[in-house]
């Protein structure tokens, strides 16, 4: 899909990387932007001229008497058509996901998330065409100001992340988010807008908030531990295996990256595999979606050729050992994989009240896209369990909870029972 602009990829990444080794180029914010603007309105004229041809199309269908053949020959064409929306639209997910990592370049991942969902924590509408968009030269002029003043700012619409406000300066501690209005009228919809944005710079500001998204008392907290990437060992798997066709690295038990660039090496692959392996492929697609960008993650080289479709990475996790670093902290804990879950966690499986949670699947899925530490993730979330249940509670404590109105405190029966995915 991506053949005939390979070049206009190569000139994204280069870009999107000399501002990761250098923040102070705001001057490549700024062209990258640009570039990046071109691409996308590029798409959106292309998809407007499909729509107006297969608008024709249906009519023709709907209006005239064809012949059976004829007839059947416009449904392919209007077949052909949405694969051809679709493929642009796949292009234009593409070129925001350098748009991310200018925003990741500056910001932590998890500030940003919170821009990815609506007040509801559902999946927020994606950004409309900038092409005939009323404000968008004023958004330009004012991103230009920004960059003139020594600021990072991002266009919203230039980013998959971004779905609040028009515009997101980067170079304080969170985000911040300006909304352009080309109008001062107000309705529901503008009304509704500006309150999320209040919302959202009330709960950077104050690192929680007492209601939000639906929740009840919600806090940010630090992480407890340096976060530990293999971020290295990924790229010199990558690199390995455009050369050779097929690499494997494992930068500490339990954990293996495989890459390969030929669907010849079924047998090699084959051999990896047990009942306690998770495999992940990884794809540049918006299933990768909220985690650090792969646009960052990957060295210009070798994130062409994954767009490019040239080389399959896949993350292999042992299940069973990531069990085995978590008893090293003595926490319990179950490999769920349940297509919610991935791991419930406690400090004692014959008395969930002295600690219980669970982790995500996607939390669990950024230990592959994001190239996490194994042992990392499994210290950090064993520290974790301490915020449910403090250390320093006592008997007395565990008692008084169990005796709280019923669903005050209340297990669910099946966290009781859960088993591991492998154990069969």
């Amino acid at each position: 899909m991506f053949e005939r602009q390979s070049n206009d990829l190569v000139k994204a990444a280069l870009l999107l990387h000399t501002i990761k080794s250098d923040k102070n180029r705001l001057d490549v914010v700024l062209e990258l932007q640009r570039f990046l603007i071109r691409r996308i309105t590029l798409a959106e004229r292309r998809i407007n001229r499909v729509s107006r041809a297969t608008a024709n199309l249906r009519r023709s269908l709907a209006r005239d008497r064809l012949p059976k053949e004829q007839a059947k020959r416009i449904k392919t064409r209007i077949k052909d058509c949405a694969d051809v929306v679709e493929g642009l639209r796949y292009q234009m997910f593409i070129w925001r996901c350098f748009g991310d990592g200018i925003a990741a370049a500056y910001q932590s991942k998890y500030a940003l998330k919170h821009l990815y969902y609506d007040q509801h924590y559902n999946v927020k509408e994606g950004a409309g065409f900038m092409t005939g968009k009323a404000g968008f030269r004023r958004e330009w002029k004012l991103l230009n100001q920004g960059i003139r003043m020594g600021v990072p700012v991002v266009l919203a619409d230039v980013t998959n992340i971004i779905r609040h406000g028009d515009l997101c300066a980067l170079a304080g501690e969170d985000p911040f988010l300006i909304e352009v209005k080309s109008s001062k009228n107000r309705n529901a919809r503008t009304t509704r807008q500006i309150g999320q944005l209040q919302d959202l710079a009330s709960f950077y500001a104050n690192d929680g908030a007492e209601a939000f998204r639906g929740m009840g008392s919600v806090r940010r907290m630090e992480l407890r531990l340096t976060e530990v990437n293999h971020e290295e060992s990924a790229n010199d798997c990558v690199a390995e295996a455009l050369k050779l066709g097929f690499a494997t690295v494992e930068p500490e038990p339990g954990l293996l990256y495989v890459a390969l660039t030929s669907r010849d090496s079924g047998d090699r692959l084959a051999g990896l595999f047990s009942p306690t392996i998770q495999p992940y492929v990884l794809a540049p697609s918006p299933d990768w979606l909220p985690a650090h960008p792969f646009t960052l993650s990957l060295n210009p080289d070798n994130l062409v050729q994954f767009l490019l479709g040239h080389v399959t990475v896949l993350v292999l996790i042992d299940l069973a050992l990531l069990k085995a670093l978590f008893a090293q902290h003595r926490v319990y804990a179950t490999m769920m994989m349940d297509g919610t879950h991935s791991v419930q966690v406690c400090k004692d499986p014959d008395d969930l009240y002295k600690g219980v949670f669970r982790v995500s699947e996607q939390r669990f899925g950024r230990i592959a896209g994001e190239f996490q530490s194994l042992a990392w993730f499994a210290e950090e979330t064993a520290r974790s369990i301490d915020e449910v249940v403090p250390a320093v509670m006592t008997a007395e404590d565990l008692e008084a909870i169990k005796a709280e109105p019923k669903g005050c405190w209340e297990i669910p029966p099946d966290w009781h029972t859960v088993r591991d995915c492998f154990d069969v």
